[in-house]
């Protein structure tokens, strides 16, 4: 219980919890122009079918990785909480190699997913900062 007359100071960071928000807005957005594109390719350009369902599968692993990333980085973030930050934070690794991947790796890269790959890496690493001045914050801040 804190002493009286102390109030309590608010801990979350809302700059991050913005950037969480456009984020997600951006990641529905992505993936939904990454599904397009993936069928432009498959029918325009000569792909190896193979190759083709490979990269569809990590589209969709990256969809899985950036909703539990998201909502983990939010929930953390406005209870205050430093787990789910964490976890959310090291969620930011595995996503990025995707966008990476999706930047430089794929079999045919087109300059709109060039552009795409870029806001979204931009987009993690703002979100790394502010994540890890929030968990300074939050490990400061004694408890009551």
């Amino acid at each position: 219980m804190p002493p009286k007359g102390h109030r309590r100071r608010v801990l979350s960071s809302t700059p991050l919890e913005v950037l969480f928000f456009l984020n997600g807005w951006y990641c529905a957005s992505y993936f939904l122009i990454e599904t397009l594109i993936f069928i432009y390719k498959g029918l325009i350009l000569p792909y190896p079918t193979s190759n083709l369902i490979l990269e569809s599968f990590l589209l969709f692993i990256y969809l899985g990785i950036e909703v539990a990333r998201l909502f983990l980085g939010c929930r953390g973030n406005q209870c205050e909480k430093k787990l789910p930050l964490v976890v959310s934070l090291s969620l930011s690794i595995p996503a990025a190699l995707l966008a990476v991947y999706f930047l430089l790796l794929q079999t045919y890269v087109l300059r709109l997913e060039t552009v795409l790959s870029c806001i979204l890496l931009v987009f993690y690493g703002l979100e790394a900062v502010l994540s890890c001045t929030t968990l300074i914050t939050l490990c400061r801040e004694p408890s009551y």
